[in-house]
């Protein structure tokens, strides 16, 4: 088992040799081997021991905290990477406007490419004039972005592309599902909610990653810098959006495996899964990013979980050796 979704409330969770051991009310539910376990997830409020902290330190298993309805609280890490060359290069690179620039180009540009390719690939199931519409347009902003030469035109580009995704995408889902746009804090609808929470959960792991690489992830090129937020893991988190995050959330939906009564709206206007949906939405997440297809361009199995280290590795590869960064691209 590599990741450990803590769900429950109200558990206790304390250390057995090189177990975990999950108790409710007194009575164990399960234990589970830390051997192999890379990350846990905990949603709302539990309890563990000092004594499993430690084991998760000892054994490098980032643990991220969630607020019940799936928004991130903190994480704890296992003691940084003490590769300084890489965040001297990364300070260094940052305040290099042209590589800035570049690179920025390079992941909004995978971002548009990888909606297009979404989109494309659903409208062979149907042929909607608004998807047809936003392939086309899709296509103008990706060169756009690719002669762009000042960075708010960039994220201006960005921004009018992800209008135009998003109401595409919005016309592939099936029963009853709609959504007028990109929203959150709080998130007015059932596919902003699961899009906010499946951000979240790929951008904890990039996150994760990035750490134990040596990366000051608060530091982005593109995103910036914002107090408190991971702009870095950010920055790479678009090359996924389309084909994890929102590909999940197209096959959840028109598969009925999600329905509309799974959530809850509540006095805020916030819409949330209820336990059901988080724990489905959890399942599927993992068998997304952990089943392996072809990459068509190298022909070689992989899957998306491996895609985010490649990516963090290839980052890094470029800010230590001044390698060419290679965006992940769907197809």
């Amino acid at each position: 088992m590599e990741s450990l979704y803590v769900i429950d409330h109200g558990l206790h969770i304390k250390r057995r040799s090189e177990h975990l051991v999950i108790k409710k009310a007194g009575r164990v539910l399960e234990e589970i081997p830390v051997h192999g376990l890379q990350r846990v997830v905990v949603f709302g409020r539990n309890q563990f021991t000092t004594d499993v902290l430690r084991l998760f330190a000892a054994n490098g298993v980032d643990v991220a905290f969630l607020s019940e309805h799936g928004r991130f609280s903190y994480r704890l890490v296992p003691q940084n990477s003490k590769n300084v060359y890489l965040r001297l290069a990364q300070n260094g690179k940052y305040r290099e406007e042209a590589f800035r620039l570049h690179l920025a180009r390079l992941l909004v540009g995978a971002k548009i490419h990888n909606q297009r390719a979404l989109l494309v690939r659903y409208r062979r199931q149907r042929d909607a004039e608004e998807v047809n519409h936003a392939v086309e347009a899709l296509q103008a902003a990706l060169k756009a972005v690719g002669e762009a030469q000042e960075m708010e035109r960039i994220r201006g580009i960005e921004g009018h592309a992800a209008k135009i995704y998003f109401a595409g995408l919005s016309s592939l889902l099936k029963h009853g599902f709609t959504f007028s746009g990109r929203r959150f804090h709080p998130s007015p609808d059932p596919v902003n909610a699961m899009l906010s929470f499946g951000y979240t959960l790929v951008t904890n792991e990039i996150t994760g990653l990035m750490e134990a690489h040596g990366f000051d992830v608060h530091l982005g090129f593109f995103h910036g810098l914002r107090y408190g937020r991971a702009s870095l893991a950010t920055d790479l988190l678009e090359e996924f959006r389309a084909p994890v995050v929102d590909r999940l959330i197209l096959y959840l939906i028109n598969k009925r495996v999600i329905e509309a009564d799974h959530f809850r709206t509540d006095k805020s206007g916030d819409c949330r899964m209820n336990e059901k949906a988080l724990r489905t939405f959890l399942n599927n997440y993992e068998r997304f990013v952990t089943s392996a297809f072809v990459q068509p361009a190298t022909k070689e199995k992989t899957h998306y979980r491996a895609l985010f280290r490649l990516q963090v590795c290839r980052l890094e590869r470029t800010l230590l050796k001044e390698a060419a960064y290679e965006p992940y691209l769907f197809y």
